[in-house]
């Protein structure tokens, strides 16, 4: 016994194992039979290397260890025994000892494949990238022993590596050999589903990732939901967006406790503009993962979509203080979107800083540059946010936002003209934006262009019917063009949708004077519902100056049409004359939102 511990791995396991094992045959027999099957037991190779490998399969590691460490104390010269200690080390993410163990298979027989494919497996866990990929070359060439495996299983890891290396190509010609020997096998299949990912090929990458989930269902430490998780991606690829959600959907209820699949459904879902369900999904993302900083990062942009300005940026904030598992771009995108939360939140300078941040970051991000240019048009700074917004152009011609932001600094310097032609340049690239159609009715109104500031808010009122700025828009530029009666309905509907807003109150007030005065003669019913709606409005806002203007000049009105119609009564023969000279002669202006921001 002890020439075999002398020359053991310093491995304390192994050596807790050995005493405990030979203490166990070292026992006085006991008086019952079954001490003595014990005792036989004890010293059969066979029962504890059987019994160690049906623990490996089953994924029971930590009791298969003791078991092929018994096996090793009654038959240490067995190459393949020790090859499989490494095996149960490597599970076990003992990576030193994993290797030691390997090493010591090769000692006994160079020819052991399987222990250099250990080897190899553990050098790759440890990030020894060129090292693991020699020891698997090794272990193909030498083509020895490979115990219960087959140098299947050197292919494999030899894909994983050259993917771990940026090498997809080489790594699907690793597959391709591994699925020639085990055509069925569900996890090379889905390793190769990722790597066709990577070379965006999705069509390709689906057909594997469906062939790993009819296979032979061998997972290992892995799961069903990778396959699943990877169809989504391939799905998002082919911009098969309610497919993508459906097999990320199936992935989760395979896996729910996985961050990542939540952290990627997140994105889909905020591709398709569904912001509440993708916050709700990278929210889910951040329990499991509280520094996930994809996860936070998605979180941040959700909530600046909605408008949650300050809790955007927490998220952002803790996004680049995180674990630095980031999007394509990197961090630059936490600063992008920290610069969206900024503005948002009225902190223009502080925006514009985190925007200098971005650009400085990455030159070459367009839409940093567009954000940037919103955060100078807040500070009225329109050349500099011109020249940004210039610069997100040339980067990314067909970036919208950046040609509709163009447009907003263009009617800001009262250019008209220049910036319905940047809009027509934005709706052209997304022409299901009900904000670029709004946006450009303005630039229309101010052109007197009346008629074609209708039509550009009934385009916006088409893709979104719940469009307050579309339909006030409408509203005031009918009220332009005398169409009253219009207007006032046009009035309704944004009412319907903003009950709060003075200017549309202010608005319906003038169309209903306008159609009383419009009726030839004084109508004070009419007056008096003007009245009344302007009187709400200026409960709401004393200071909305039309609203005042117009309410003085109608009680004028009244009081005028009030005092003739008792005049009328005493002389039956004084003919009324119509009161037109103080009529309410005001246009509200109409109503653009602000700069796009991504």
């Amino acid at each position: 016994m002890r020439c075999w511990f002398n020359w053991l791995p310093l491995n304390r396991s192994l050596s807790v194992s050995f005493s405990l094992f030979t203490s166990l045959l070292t026992l006085a027999p006991p008086a019952v039979a079954q001490s003595a099957i014990l005792q036989e037991k004890l010293k059969d190779f066979d029962y504890w290397s059987d019994l160690c490998n049906l623990q490996v399969e089953g994924g029971k590691y930590t009791e298969a260890q003791p078991a092929c460490e018994a096996a090793i104390v009654l038959r240490p010269k067995s190459a393949i025994t020790w090859a499989e200690h490494s095996n149960i080390l490597l599970k076990l993410k003992q990576y030193p000892e994993a290797i030691a163990s390997a090493e010591q298979a090769l000692k006994l027989d160079p020819k052991t494949s399987l222990a250099l494919t250990y080897k190899c497996m553990a050098l790759a866990a440890q990030k020894q990238t060129e090292d693991a990929l020699d020891a698997c070359t090794e272990a193909l060439r030498r083509d020895g022993n490979w115990g219960r495996k087959s140098p299947a299983l050197a292919w494999r890891y030899r894909g994983i590596i050259l993917g771990l290396a940026g090498d997809y190509d080489k790594a699907v010609l690793a597959y391709d050999r591994t699925l020639l020997l085990e055509p069925k096998d569900s996890l090379p299949l889905t390793d190769r589903c990722y790597a066709l990912l990577q070379l965006k090929r999705p069509e390709d990458a689906l057909t594997d990732c469906e062939a790993a989930l009819a296979g032979n269902n061998r997972w290992e430490d892995k799961s069903p939901a990778l396959a699943w998780a990877y169809q989504g991606a391939a799905h998002r690829q082919l911009n098969q967006l309610p497919k993508a959600i459906a097999a990320y959907d199936r992935a989760i209820q395979i896996d729910p406790n996985n961050a990542e699949i939540w952290a990627n459904q997140g994105r889909v879902l905020e591709l398709l503009d569904q912001q509440t369900e993708a916050l709700t999904s990278f929210n889910r993302a951040i329990q499991l993962k509280p520094t996930y900083s994809l996860a936070l990062l998605g979180r941040c942009g959700m909530l600046n979509k909605l408008r949650q300005y300050k809790d955007a940026l927490a998220a952002c904030d803790l996004a680049i203080q995180g674990e630095g598992t980031w999007r394509e771009l990197g961090a630059v995108q936490a600063w992008d979107q920290r610069s969206v939360a900024l503005v948002g939140a009225g902190q223009a300078e502080e925006g514009l800083a985190a925007a200098n941040r971005a650009t400085g970051m990455k030159p070459d991000f367009a839409e940093a540059w567009n954000n940037r240019a919103v955060a100078l048009w807040y500070l009225v700074k329109y050349d500099d946010a011109m020249q940004s917004v210039n610069q997100s152009i040339a980067l990314k011609p067909d970036y919208a936002p950046a040609w509709f932001n163009q447009g907003m600094i263009f009617r800001s310097q009262k250019a008209y003209e220049a910036a319905i032609a940047s809009y027509d340049q934005a709706i052209r690239l997304a022409p299901k934006n009900p904000q670029i159609w709004t946006n450009r009715s303005v630039a229309l109104w101010h052109l007197k262009r009346f008629p074609e500031a209708v039509r550009s808010a009934d385009s916006a009122i088409l893709l979104d019917s719940k469009l307050f700025q579309g339909w006030y828009n409408r509203a005031v530029s009918l009220s332009a063009m005398n169409n009253n009666q219009d207007a006032l309905l046009s009035y309704d509907r944004a009412l319907a949708i903003n009950p709060k807003s003075t200017d549309a109150m202010t608005g319906k007030g003038i169309a209903i004077a306008k159609l009383a005065e419009a009726s030839g003669k004084p109508n004070i019913e009419k007056n008096t519902a003007a009245i009344a709606i302007l009187q709400e409005s200026l409960q709401l806002n004393a200071n909305q100056p039309l609203a005042k203007m117009t309410l003085d000049s109608l009680m004028k009105v009244n009081a005028e049409a009030m005092a003739s119609a008792a005049a009328k009564k005493s002389e039956a023969n004084q003919e009324n004359q119509p009161i037109n000279n103080n009529s309410p002669q005001f246009q509200l202006p109409p109503f653009n939102p602000s700069p796009s921001k991504p």
